[in-house]
């Protein structure tokens, strides 16, 4: 999913242009027993800073140059919004040399970690010629030496949100009513959050800006128990970290109450960190809900009336695969009328309540590649199905007798709805992945960002998926096979049928039928004459596939109906 997190960054921030912000990473270890292992950060912004993944907590060391105690750590990264957390040692868990990774207080912390947002504006040497420069946080700690933290939070609901973000001003950031100095992030539903540090014992004042310029942009008046009276947020900090009530923008209340609960049968599956929401009234941000302690879980949210798409998540970035037959562009749609709605569903399928998965079974894959000039890196198959998944997981695939034909076998537990695509050499590099539109071909759906994934659904047996050729739904037809034109009568067929294959030049060939849920129900029927027959009368009425493979490899395929 980091290219769906790229482009809602691009879109929010206006990055295209992909400006370099430097920014300075700080921690206090005064009082600490520090690693020999030595002072590490980590977080989602590692990669776009040159390390090799995010969240390495060995790789992005710190350094205490005056050993004054604040270990400091300087990247370049583009805008966005960013999370952290620091490491004493080189790994997250304590294990006698490492000391583990800190406990960022709920106070301050999103999803746990601590977080940041950068702008084009800090790139912008004019405006800060030292940088981004994070304060030094004790480590686990809430605040600099000396100051109060305050966290001041603002819900958006009821706005169009600027493409600019939401920024903060006033006299509780230095410099004072200065908004691009402060870049909100967000969190949860159309919620922004801003940690500044203050002085204890003092009253502030403050007010969020709908973009980040006064005199530009819109900015709140607020009237009532949180007003300073003039139309600014005001404040009293004592000596305790404070975080301010989510707010709606330009009010001194929440905002309306929810209107639409989201309901999630996660009980197929190994729970990872609970149920989240993700889609587009929360910039698809992984939302938790609410366990219900029966594998379900729910999140109450007040949306507005219109058309939504969402997707579920078994634990934070844990994304469905949402079946093609209850999909809208790889997603989940929702219609919010005047009424509250409710919309539950199983995760990866399109039931409210889950059907239990078939069996674990192993799956061979297959594409035609005679068409391509093959990388030297490789043929690859992504998928929703791997641990991890797509690029993550990806399976090497083979040509061990040299036919131009790729194949993998995995074995394939979990949904019954599978979503995968092939890569022509490294699959960590988008411009290498199929990108026929598969839908439109009969054979996947949208994958939610822009592109198309195959899709099958699984039996719970052995399986062999028909061979097709890269970055085509195919498969191939008579013609490509050399086999002549082929003809099947009666069809539909009321017990027996005949296939007439004129194959001129003598090949080998064999049929497997195929029912419409993927399920091999005949294999390997040799077609060693001209006219075949076919006894339907063991088979279900339905829809069936005639799959004829060549001694290539390569399969034609031929509808029958059974009456």
């Amino acid at each position: 999913m980091k290219k769906v997190y790229l482009m809602a960054l691009a879109a929010l921030f206006g990055s295209a242009s992909m400006a370099q912000v430097s920014v300075t990473f700080q921690v206090d270890m005064n009082g600490e027993t520090v690693s020999a292992n030595g002072v590490h950060a980590a977080g989602n912004w590692q990669e776009e800073a040159g390390f090799s993944a995010d969240w390495q907590p060995g790789e992005s060391m710190m350094t205490d140059d005056d050993s004054d105690g604040i270990y400091e750590l300087t990247v370049d990264l583009p805008a966005g919004s960013y999370q952290f957390k620091f490491i004493n040692g080189s790994d997250w868990n304590p294990d006698g040399t490492n000391l583990g990774n800190e406990g960022v207080p709920g106070e301050v912390a999103i999803d746990g970690n601590r977080f940041f947002t950068v702008t084009d504006w800090h790139a912008d040497a004019l405006n800060q010629p030292d940088g981004f420069v994070l304060p030094a946080i004790p480590y686990n700690g809430t605040a600099p030496a000396g100051k109060v933290a305050v966290r001041l939070n603002v819900n958006m609901s009821n706005e169009t949100t600027s493409e600019a973000g939401v920024h903060v001003a006033g006299t509780i950031i230095e410099p004072n009513w200065t908004p691009e100095y402060g870049s909100c992030t967000p969190f949860g539903l159309n919620e922004w959050g801003y940690v500044t540090y203050v002085d204890a014992d003092a009253t502030y004042q403050y007010k969020f800006v709908n973009g980040t310029t006064f005199g530009v942009d819109p900015d709140e008046s607020v009237s009532g128990d949180c007003s300073d009276g003039t139309g600014n947020r005001q404040i009293a900090v004592g000596s305790a970290t404070v975080v301010t009530e989510s707010y709606c923008y330009g009010s001194c209340d929440t905002c309306s109450d929810p209107n639409v609960t989201f309901t999630v049968d996660l009980s197929n599956e190994d729970v990872d960190n609970g149920g989240f929401l993700a889609g587009s009234f929360n910039g698809f941000s992984g939302q938790p809900m609410n366990d219900n302690g029966d594998g379900t879980y729910s999140l109450a949210l007040a949306l507005g009336e219109g058309t939504y798409e969402f997707k579920f998540q078994n634990g934070l970035g844990g994304w469905e695969a949402v079946p093609a037959t209850c999909a809208v562009n790889g997603n989940r749609e929702l219609v919010v009328g005047p009424d509250p709605v409710t919309a539950n569903a199983c995760i990866n399928q399109c039931s409210e309540v889950c059907v239990p998965n078939p069996d674990p079974a192993n799956i061979t894959f297959q594409v035609d590649m005679n068409a391509e000039t093959v990388s030297p890196e490789g043929v690859f198959l992504i998928g929703s199905f791997t641990d991890p998944v797509f690029q993550a997981g990806a399976l090497t695939m083979t040509d061990d007798n040299s036919d131009g034909i790729y194949e993998v076998t995995y074995e394939v537990s979990g949904s019954p709805d599978l979503q995968y695509k092939y890569t022509n050499g490294d699959p960590n590099v988008v411009d290498n992945e199929e990108s026929a539109d598969f839908e439109a071909g009969g054979c996947g759906t949208a994958n939610g960002i822009g592109g198309w994934n195959r899709t099958h659904t699984r039996s719970g047996e052995e399986e062999v998926i028909v061979v097709v050729p890269f970055n085509s739904c195919g498969p191939l037809n008579s013609n490509d096979l050399e086999i002549g034109s082929v003809s099947i009568f009666p069809n539909p067929s009321n017990g027996v049928s005949y296939i007439d294959v004129p194959n001129p030049n003598g090949y080998t060939l064999r049929m497997n039928i195929v029912d419409i849920t993927g399920k091999t129900v005949r294999e390997n029927a040799v077609l060693n004459t001209t006219r075949y027959e076919v006894n339907t009368t063991d088979l279900n009425p339905g829809l069936y596939f005639l799959n004829i493979v060549n001694e290539r490899s390569q399969t034609a395929v031929y509808k029958l109906m059974v009456q």
